[in-house]
């Protein structure tokens, strides 16, 4: 069975992006492999917000190679016909999810926004949390986690499972796991 691995940059103060959206904050380290952190993953699930970031990039955009089936984007206002090299997943999502996540095969990186982080903790389909903090205080923002409801909101323990720092640019990597049943 995959895991679903929410991997992400954050400020020191838990955000991944500024009010606006932006993230001009995030610290580059030329040190972090992209490629092969790419390589283990089968699936690239993200909000809309999400997925209009990485494409800014253009033709560095690291999702442009990938099949159409391995980029699945969350959203109620896309229309599939106007994005052919992206999956959109409109409301049924969480099912859609858990469906490719039971297969076998490589994890499924979560890449944002809090929103839908919220959605995928409340379906407890968050295995492992991959924080990269930077060394940036934003203030305020986009919470990595929107505000939780229902029976999530008493939250979940976490296992921290590794800590790497990047001596060149002071980013401290977190790995947890997510543990539901505690």
């Amino acid at each position: 069975m995959r895991r679903i691995r929410y991997n992400a940059a954050i400020s020191l103060d838990g955000f991944i992006a500024s009010p606006d959206g932006s993230t001009h904050w995030i610290t580059e380290d030329d040190s972090i492999d992209f490629d092969a952190l790419h390589a283990e993953f089968d699936y690239h699930i993200m909000g809309r917000k999400t997925y209009e970031v990485v494409t800014s990039y253009g033709a560095a955009n690291p999702l442009a190679a990938k099949a159409k089936e391995n980029v699945l984007v969350v959203s109620r206002t896309m229309k599939q016909e106007e994005h052919p090299g992206i999956t959109i997943l409109r409301h049924d999502f969480i099912h859609t999810i858990r469906q490719l996540k039971a297969q076998q095969g490589r994890d499924m990186w979560f890449m944002g926004g809090g929103q839908l982080a919220a959605a995928l903790w409340e379906a407890r389909l968050i295995d492992v949390v991959e924080m990269a903090v930077m060394p940036a205080v934003v203030g305020r923002g986009i919470k990595m986690i929107a505000e939780l409801e229902g029976t999530a909101k008493s939250g979940y323990r976490l296992d921290l499972s590794a800590v790497e720092r990047l001596h060149k640019s002071g980013i401290v990597i977190l790995k947890y796991a997510v543990l539901y049943d505690c």
